[in-house]
């Protein structure tokens, strides 16, 4: 909850779905990694994400050219490329496709240009800021990011949800 004029709001909940969550913690794990392989049950326990889902999280991620797989006893999975050559918006988009608004913000149903909405240009203003931030922003920033938090050099942020020391 948050306050406006002194009343409290209820928050639109505006996180990944599941499926680009654990997509972008797999590209965490497997960056950390880099350039060593992972095993899916690796992965799976890193991540926290089961081991019947992980293998389905990673195949987008290799569709999509992010991860490389490799059957056999070498086998596993890496990032196709190193993390600083990798936007936060492909790991997203890989998992999820195309992060755009499927319906009108005001109507619900798609917003066509000769019934167009009076939020549309607004609501297409904050979709492409959003893809913008997603799009400059590296996964190995991420991983900086994630392990500076595990180690305690950077302060937990107050809209946080990490509870504690990682």
């Amino acid at each position: 909850m948050i306050q406006f004029r002194g009343k409290e709001l209820r928050t639109i909940d505006l996180t990944l779905s599941k499926r680009a969550d654990y997509a972008v913690r797999a590209a965490i794990v497997l960056g950390r990694a880099w350039p060593e392989r992972r095993t899916i049950r690796a992965v799976a326990l890193a991540t926290g994400v089961s081991e019947v889902f992980t293998p389905h999280v990673l195949r987008s991620l290799v569709r999509a050219g992010i991860v490389d797989a490799r059957a056999g006893r070498s086998g596993g999975y890496a990032l196709a490329v190193g993390p600083e050559d990798l936007r936060i918006l492909d790991i997203v988009e890989a998992a999820e496709g195309p992060l755009a608004t499927k319906r009108c913000t005001l109507r619900g149903g798609p917003c066509y240009w000769e019934n167009v909405c009076p939020m549309h240009s607004t609501w297409s203003e904050a979709i492409v800021a959003l893809r913008g931030v997603l799009r400059n922003a590296k996964l190995s920033e991420v991983i900086e990011r994630d392990i500076d938090l595990q180690m305690g050099v950077l302060e937990t942020p107050a809209d946080s949800h990490r509870r504690g020391p990682s």
